[in-house]
C-alpha cells in the first residue's frame, strides 16, 4: 500500500493570505490567543530568524523594521479552510486520516514511483485551485517514511511540493543517509542521544540496525521507527479514530480577573462552546471538571490552582444544564485574594447520545424532554446567524474578560459582509445613448 503525508504549508499564514491576495510575499506572522506568541510564521518571516514560540514583545521590534504583517489568530477561519482541505484530499484517496487541522495521511493502492509523484501533483494543485492553501506531500510505503519526505518536499523546492520516497532498497537507503538521526519523526533529543550512542548517527544507519538492539535501547516505540525506516508499515492509515474521549475548551484572559462574577461569566461560557462540541460529534457527558489559573509568570502575585468536578445526571449535552453544573464547581474551586489568569472547562465521561442507558424511575436525575428540539434549534440559528447568536444569558454581554485579538482581519468566509473583495473599485459609470 502507498501512503501520503499531505501538509498544508504555513498553514495560518496561508489562510491570511487567500483572505488577502496582497499578502502574497509579504512576511506575515500569526500569533496565540491573547496576542501573546508566535504560533505561525509566513517563510518570509522565518527567513528574518522570527522563532516559533517566541512572545510577541521580544519580536515587535524585528517586525516592524522588516514590515512583517501581524494577525491575531482566527480559528474559526482557519477551522472552515481546514475542512475545505480535508474534503479535497478525501476525495483523492482510497483511505483518509486527518491528522490534525492542517495535516492528513492518504492511502493509494501500489504503484510505480513515477505515476505516485504524478498523483501527488494532480492533487497538490486540486487543493490549491479550490482552496488557495498549498500543500506539499511525501509518499512513501509508511508514515514515518512520507514525514521525512514531506519535511524535504517542503524545504527543497526543487521537488516542486512532491517528494515520493523510493521504493527499491538502494534508493531508499540513499535518501535516508541525508536524514539526521535526530530530525526522524518520533526521535526526540533524549532518544537521539541514546542512539547516537549507538553510533546510530543517520535514518540510514537505524533502518540497518538489528531490531533486538534497538528495542533494547529504545523500547517498542525505537523499534517500530526502524522497521517503518526499512518500509515494513506499523502504523495504518486510520479512517475513524473513534470518539472523543474528553472535551475541554480554555482560555487565557485579556487582563488579570478576580470578580466572581467576570470569572463565572468565562466560565459559562467555556461551558457552553464544550456543549457546542458535544452536540457536534453526538455525545453527551456524565461530569465536567471547571479549573481556574493564576499567572505562574508574575511572581509578584499570589500563586493558586483551582480545581473541582461535578456530576452530570443523567449525561447531556445541553448547555444549561452543563453551565448550570459548571457554576457549581467554580463557586468550590475559587478562593479570594487571587487574580486569575486563566480558565477553563473540561467534559469528560462520554457516551454516544443515542446509546445512553435511561434512570429507573425515581433513581437519578430526570432528562428535561424537551432538551433535544431546544438545542437543535439553538444550533440552526448559530448556523445561520453566526456562532453565539443564541447562547446563555450567564455567558455575559460585554465580556470584559476576552482575550486580545487587537489585530485579527476580521475577514469571514461564511458572513457575506465579511467576505473578501476580489477588487475594491468604484463602479463604473454607465452612459446612455440615445
Amino acid at each position: 500500500m502507498l501512503r501520503a503525508l499531505a501538509d498544508c504549508n504555513n498553514f495560518y499564514a496561508s489562510c491570511e493570505r487567500v483572505l488577502d491576495p496582497s499578502l502574497v510575499g509579504v512576511p506575515i506572522v500569526v500569533l496565540s490567543n491573547n496576542d501573546g506568541c508566535v504560533i505561525a510564521r509566513s517563510s518570509e518571516a522565518k527567513a528574518l530568524g522570527i522563532p516559533m514560540g517566541a512572545p510577541y514583545f521580544e519580536v515587535r521590534r524585528t517586525c516592524e523594521a522588516h514590515g512583517v504583517r501581524i494577525f491575531s489568530s482566527n480559528f474559526a477561519v482557519y477551522g472552515d479552510f481546514s475542512e475545505r482541505v480535508m474534503t479535497a484530499l478525501a476525495e483523492h484517496a482510497r483511505d483518509f486520516e486527518a491528522y490534525s487541522v492542517d495535516e492528513a495521511f492518504l492511502g493509494f493502492p501500489d504503484m510505480p514511483d513515477a505515476d505516485a509523484r504524478a498523483l501527488g501533483l494532480r492533487i497538490r494543485a486540486d487543493v490549491l485551485k479550490r482552496t488557495g492553501i498549498p500543500v506539499s506531500l511525501g509518499m512513501a510505503a509508511t508514515k514515518v517514511l512520507c514525514k521525512l519526505a514531506n519535511e524535504r518536499a517542503k524545504s527543497d523546492r526543487s521537488h516542486e511540493g512532491v517528494l515520493v520516497v523510493p521504493s527499491d532498497v538502494d534508493g531508499r537507503t540513499a535518501f535516508l543517509r541525508t536524514v539526521g538521526i535526530e530530525d526522524v519523526w518520533g526521535v526526540g533529543p533524549g532518544l537521539a542521544a541514546r542512539m547516537r550512542s549507538h553510533g546510530l548517527l543517520t535514518a540510514a544507519d537505524l533502518a540497518a540496525a538489528d531490531p533486538g538492539l534497538v528495542r533494547g535501547f529504545s523500547g517498542v516505540v525505537g523499534e517500530r521507527i526502524a522497521l517503518e525506516l526499512r518500509g515494513t508499515a506499523c502504523h495504518e492509515v486510520v479512517e475513524d479514530a473513534g470518539p472523543r474521549k474528553s472535551v475541554m475548551v480554555s482560555r487565557s484572559f485579556g487582563r488579570g480577573v478576580s470578580d466572581l462574577d467576570e470569572l463565572a461569566e468565562a466560565v459559562a461560557a467555556h461551558a457552553a462552546r464544550a456543549a457546542e462540541k458535544l452536540r457536534e460529534d453526538g455525545l453527551v457527558a456524565a461530569s465536567l471538571t471547571v479549573f481556574i489559573r493564576t499567572n505562574k509568570h508574575r511572581s509578584d502575585q499570589a500563586q493558586y490552582r483551582g480545581d473541582e468536578s461535578e456530576p452530570l445526571d443523567p449525561p447531556t449535552d445541553d448547555a444549561r444544564a452543563i453551565c448550570a453544573a459548571a457554576a457549581r464547581a467554580l463557586a468550590r474551586a475559587r478562593r479570594e485574594g487571587y487574580v486569575y489568569k486563566r480558565a477553563g472547562v473540561l467534559l469528560h465521561d462520554l457516551t454516544p447520545a443515542d446509546v445512553v442507558q435511561p434512570a429507573l424511575p425515581g433513581l437519578g436525575g430526570e432528562a428535561d424532554p424537551g432538551k433535544d428540539r431546544l438545542m437543535k434549534a439553538v444550533d440552526a440559528l448559530n448556523r445561520r446567524l453566526g456562532r453565539e447568536a443564541v447562547r446563555p444569558a450567564s455567558t455575559g454581554f460585554e465580556r470584559a474578560w476576552k482575550g486580545k485579538s487587537e489585530l485579527k482581519s476580521g475577514a469571514s468566509l461564511n458572513d457575506p459582509e465579511r467576505l473578501p473583495k476580489a477588487k475594491d473599485v468604484p463602479k463604473p459609470r454607465i452612459r446612455f445613448h440615445e
